[in-house]
């Protein structure tokens, strides 16, 4: 989803499905046209693997030979064997050849680090193109855009193939200017953001789950013992939709000389502005500031008034490199121009939404972030728990008719079953930090608000008290 070759979401309507899903079960797997192309390899990207290294050799296409260095290297620190390299002819892509045993590893740098070579890159390679990164005029648009609603300016945004690549980027900047004090995630993160600090290296950090006024007391007992390197943090936190106390975490950051990495994905740049308190924020552009689930890219916006931002930018520099695709720069330019008049329907739409599934009698909790002092949007996005989940959430998902799959930020409403698909293999301790397996997490669309709500009471009268 959406209809589209180079659609971002894997399309698992029914409960069953995502379970066999993430089981790796043949006849869910198979037949999946398209994925989360960081996750799931996107048939273009697979056919251009297999063009350039043979049906039965193992490995991955980088967009440029400092990102396949960088996957080398992890692989290497993840405990297997060097590499293979080899540059692509006519472009500036690297395929990183690795072993049976230790693709697993390459995939994992795919996955976390993000630096990923485009289904619309492999396209146009796979015909011969070279899949351009140069400075085009839709680019220069997308950076004053996103600096725009981002308050900053131009020549403080750098632009990234998705959101998990900027994170990547950030955390080698902080690891250039401090290699071994461990950092913090402050708050139940996206995956992705938490796996980067547990497995890169120095592989050191600290992890308050909560992100509530106990772990800033529990951050600052740390800090009286400790010092650390940067404290990650998401405004709101995905999936539970809470938000830190931001001017707290600030003072904290001044005072122990620690940076503030600030993730406002979910607040869609236009939602809040949390640049003035941090020292750097980073954004999935692929969600919100897309909207139409047919492209990846992700952003840095770094703040210039912060006390270390020349340190940062220095630091950000020593390896930033356009990887972003012209032909992917050209389609978020124009998907990104009706930004604020989607993000003021799905405010509203996502609001009503959540008011009237909270007087719902089959309703146990919804999360969704508080309200703003300045009564600004809170965002389309909100995560559900049913009474008796164990037994209501699968036939309420099951019977829920709108779209089916991973992703957020969209035109049109998506739900998923997100502890499955994001934490599969480690539900119980995901569970102990109070995200519910049984979780539903809703991305609302800008369909109108009468329909959807149809739509959520006819699902939810196949709940059973």
């Amino acid at each position: 989803m959406p209809d589209s070759r180079h659609a971002a979401s894997a399309c698992l309507p029914l409960w069953e499905h995502n379970l066999r899903y993430e089981e790796g079960d043949p006849a869910v797997v198979l037949k999946l046209q398209a994925a989360y192309p960081r996750f799931c390899l996107h048939p273009l990207i697979r056919q251009l693997i297999q063009q350039v290294l043979g049906p039965d050799r193992h490995g991955l296409i980088f967009p440029t030979a400092a990102a396949a260095a960088r996957a080398s290297a992890y692989v290497q620190h993840r405990g297997g064997h060097e590499p293979r390299l080899q540059p692509l002819e006519g472009c500036s892509a690297v395929a990183v050849e690795t072993s049976a045993d230790d693709f697993g590893r390459l995939k994992e740098y795919w996955q976390h680090a993000g630096e990923i070579l485009s289904s619309r890159a492999a396209e146009s390679i796979l015909s011969g193109g070279s899949a351009t990164v140069s400075e085009t005029s839709a680019r220069a648009i997308v950076r004053h855009r996103v600096a725009e609603y981002g308050g900053c300016r131009p020549q403080d945004v750098l632009l990234f193939p998705c959101g998990m690549a900027a994170i990547a980027a950030v955390y080698r900047a902080i690891r250039r200017i401090d290699p071994v004090r461990p950092t913090v995630q402050f708050g139940f993160p996206y995956v992705d953001t938490l796996k980067i600090q547990q497995r890169f290296a120095p592989n050191r950090h600290h992890f308050l789950p909560f992100g509530n006024s106990a772990d800033i007391d529990r951050l600052a007992q740390i800090l009286r013992h400790e010092s650390i390197s940067a404290l990650f943090c998401e405004v709101p936190a995905n999936p539970l939709l809470t938000c830190p106390d931001l001017t707290s975490l600030r003072q904290l950051a001044d005072e122990h000389q620690f940076l503030l990495i600030v993730d406002d994905t979910l607040s869609a740049i236009v939602n809040e502005n949390p640049l003035r308190f941090s020292d750097v924020c980073v954004t999935s552009l692929t969600k919100y500031f897309s909207g139409y689930g047919d492209v990846l890219a992700g952003s840095i916006r770094l703040n210039p008034e912060g006390s270390r931002a020349a340190q940062l930018q220095t630091a950000l520099s020593a390896d930033f490199e356009e990887q972003l695709c012209d032909l992917d720069c050209s389609v978020l330019e124009q998907n990104s121009r009706d930004l604020r008049q989607r993000m003021a329907v799905i405010n509203t739409n996502a609001a009503e939404l959540v008011s009237r599934l909270l007087q719902h009698p089959a309703v146990d909790r919804v999360y969704y972030p508080p309200v703003r002092p300045d009564g600004g949007g809170r965002g389309g996005l909100f995560s559900l728990l049913l009474k008796r989940p164990e037994h209501n959430a699968p036939p309420v998902f099951d019977h829920l008719e709108v779209c089916k799959g991973p992703n957020l930020g969209t035109r049109f409403t998506l739900c998923c079953p997100y502890t499955l698909l994001a934490h599969y293999t480690e539900l119980d301790e995901v569970e102990s930090c109070g995200v519910s397996r049984w979780l539903l997490r809703v991305s609302v669309g800008i369909e109108p608000i009468e329909e959807l709500w149809d739509r959520f009471q006819r699902a939810l009268n196949h709940a059973h008290d």
